[in-house]
């Protein structure tokens, strides 16, 4: 007779299982702090700035130079992020540990000087970079070259912190990464809360929000150091910089392809061309949506992908696909009720939000409307970051690249087509159109990898 003992084949179900609740167990967690962090950036963007400026050019200013340094930001983090994961998982096995700190401090050490290149480079250019985004509207240039000056030290420890999340990430350290939406909007939901009636308020946020990286990135640091790593500065490598190379250089040009054509170009070169303040009330809108979408999605992908590059790693395609069927299950299971709720009350929420305050309701209506349209594509934009995880996970990064130059492409030019006819409304849908065939290419993709998520 057949012992009971044998140990159970790898595929089975109850193998799994702890695994499975493991996974997730990390995911409700990051989504509970991540939570908490959107919770305060829209406290922040969508009630403090509009409340406190109304829709104005001062508004529109602040939101403009804030976008600014944060597409800056979201261009480095994003696009090294999910590819230094794979990266740090793959040097932890094959190296030492006195290399493996070495590897990791010239990462650190390397990506905060290109974060204060960066900076510099702002610094210097900012009048010509506010003037050229804004030349057909009526915001100052003046006022908003001198915010994004103070908003731009922020992109230095926003830099260095990229390499602390990933690699607190490969040791799936997840709640600690998850603070960085915390911290920031903290800080500025303070300076609004004290200094409410001060002059020049608009700078003080902006110190505030370069102050809250500040604290992030200490945070980090701290929790790098408690795992056990030291920090001495150290060289980069001819070997770490075509590692980077071959890891991080397409995705991070697909981020910033699709950051400055999304967010630039169309959220506020073609939007501020339609009027004083349209810049604020569609933020208003769209800030919900993303936190929404960044909390289903993002947490799920970030949460997923060491899991899926340590199988790639073995090359266990099995294994990785089954993570991939199981987080677009995840995704699809939350964010489907969290879409018809949004599409059923996305009236009553603009209302409740704005309902109490100095807007008039014509306002009030179009933030409404614009989270309708918005909402339409909310599933398929939570997919997006799950499936884009499984490519990351096999290192296809001229896939990941392709998909994100498509996907900004078409982007741009259904919005400009649409907002002909439908104003701002028509920036709203272009969202939801350009996600549903995102999805469709990633489907596509996937598949010429042999791994399939339905």
């Amino acid at each position: 007779m057949a012992s009971r003992n044998t140990q159970l084949p790898q595929g089975s179900t109850e193998s799994r299982k702890p695994k499975v609740s493991k996974s997730h167990y990390k995911t409700f967690w990051v989504m509970v702090i991540t939570c908490a962090g959107m919770a305060l950036g829209l406290l922040v963007r969508v009630l403090f700035i509009p409340n406190r400026f109304g829709f104005t050019t001062t508004a529109d200013e602040l939101i403009t130079a804030l976008t600014i340094v944060l597409v800056v930001d979201t261009i480095v983090r994003e696009g090294a992020k999910f590819s230094l994961v794979p990266l740090f998982v793959t040097r932890e096995q094959e190296m030492t540990h006195t290399q493996y700190r070495r590897f990791t401090n010239s990462l650190l050490f390397f990506f905060i000087g290109i974060g204060f290149g960066i900076f510099v480079l702002i610094e210097l250019l900012a009048p010509w970079i506010v003037g050229g985004l804004l030349r057909k509207s009526t915001i100052n240039v003046q006022s908003g070259t001198v915010l994004l000056r103070l908003f731009a030290p922020l992109i230095i420890f926003g830099c260095g912190s990229t390499v602390l999340g990933a690699f607190l990430n490969s040791r799936q350290h997840f709640k600690t990464v998850a603070l960085r939406n915390t911290l920031p909007a903290g800080v500025a939901a303070i300076v609004f809360l004290f200094l409410w009636n001060a002059q020049n308020l608009e700078n003080y946020v902006a110190i505030a929000y370069t102050a809250g990286f500040f604290l992030y990135f200490a945070w980090l640091s701290i929790g790098v150091y408690r795992t056990g790593h030291r920090y001495e500065y150290t060289s980069i490598s001819l070997d770490t910089l075509r590692a980077l190379k071959n890891t991080v250089t397409l995705p991070t040009l697909g981020f910033a392809v699709r950051q400055i054509v999304n967010r630039l170009l169309i959220e506020i070169y073609l939007v501020s061309q339609l009027g004083q303040g349209v810049i604020t009330l569609y933020k208003c809108a769209f800030q919900i949506f993303s936190a929404l979408q960044t909390l289903i999605g993002i947490s799920i992908a970030t949460t997923g992908l060491p899991d899926m590059a340590a199988s790639d790693a073995v090359n266990d395609k099995q294994k990785l696909e089954q993570t991939v069927n199981r987080n677009t299950r995840t995704a699809i299971i939350i964010a489907f009720p969290v879409t018809l709720i949004m599409l059923i009350f996305h009236g009553k929420i603009s209302g409740l939000l704005y309902g109490r305050g100095d807007f008039d309701s014509a306002s009030i209506k179009l933030i409404g409307q614009l989270l309708f349209w918005l909402s339409t594509g909310m599933l398929f934009s939570c997919l997006i970051p799950v499936l884009n995880a499984g490519l990351y996970a096999q290192k296809a990064y001229r896939l990941v690249f392709a998909n994100m130059v498509t996907m900004a492409a078409l982007n741009f030019l259904i919005a400009y087509g649409l907002i002909q006819t439908w104003w701002i409304l028509g920036v709203a849908l272009s969202i939801s159109i350009t996600a549903l065939l995102a999805v469709g290419n990633l489907t596509y993709l996937l598949r010429r990898t042999r791994v399939s998520w339905f």
